[in-house]
């Protein structure tokens, strides 16, 4: 058996042994598969983006999450949901910034001229784009395409 699936029989045996003498309450089982699924997703989005965080927040397996879920208090549960999503976006904004700055650079060295929000040589200004109107990734990657494609035909 692998050692994800022996700690989380584990919890889940510690949690019912919780429940039975009325120590604990479980989370909401639909509210925690969630939590998994959301966790799995930013872990995942974390690592492309080569965010470099660790901890138990960014563990790779979704049962993990799961089991932790069920065993905290909801509150707890959210809290950490919104600490994760806030770390998240920090790392996504500063990708961002850093992919638009490399595109800004080569805008300049090649004597391209382009001008215009897209290509303001501001670091700052783009990642405070990207964290005030917190776009999906999809507008951020589109934004990335729109300036490779401009560049490629310069």
């Amino acid at each position: 058996m692998s050692r994800t699936f022996l700690l989380t029989l584990g919890l889940l045996l510690g949690l019912g042994a919780l429940l039975a003498n009325g120590v604990a309450t479980a989370g909401d089982p639909v509210f925690c598969a969630n939590y998994a699924n959301d966790a799995e997703k930013s872990v995942q989005l974390a690592k492309h983006l080569k965010c470099g965080f660790q901890g138990p927040r960014w563990i790779k397996e979704k049962s993990a999450h799961m089991a932790w879920c069920i065993l905290v208090d909801p509150n707890l549960a959210h809290s950490e949901s919104d600490a994760r999503a806030a770390e998240l976006k920090q790392c996504t904004c500063t990708w961002y910034a850093d992919h638009t700055m490399v595109q800004i650079a080569m805008n300049i060295a090649n004597k391209c001229g382009f001008s215009g929000l897209r290509w303001l040589e501001s670091k700052q200004a783009h990642y405070d784009w990207c964290f005030n109107m917190n776009p999906p990734f999809s507008a951020m990657d589109n934004e990335i395409d729109i300036r490779k494609k401009m560049l490629n035909g310069c």
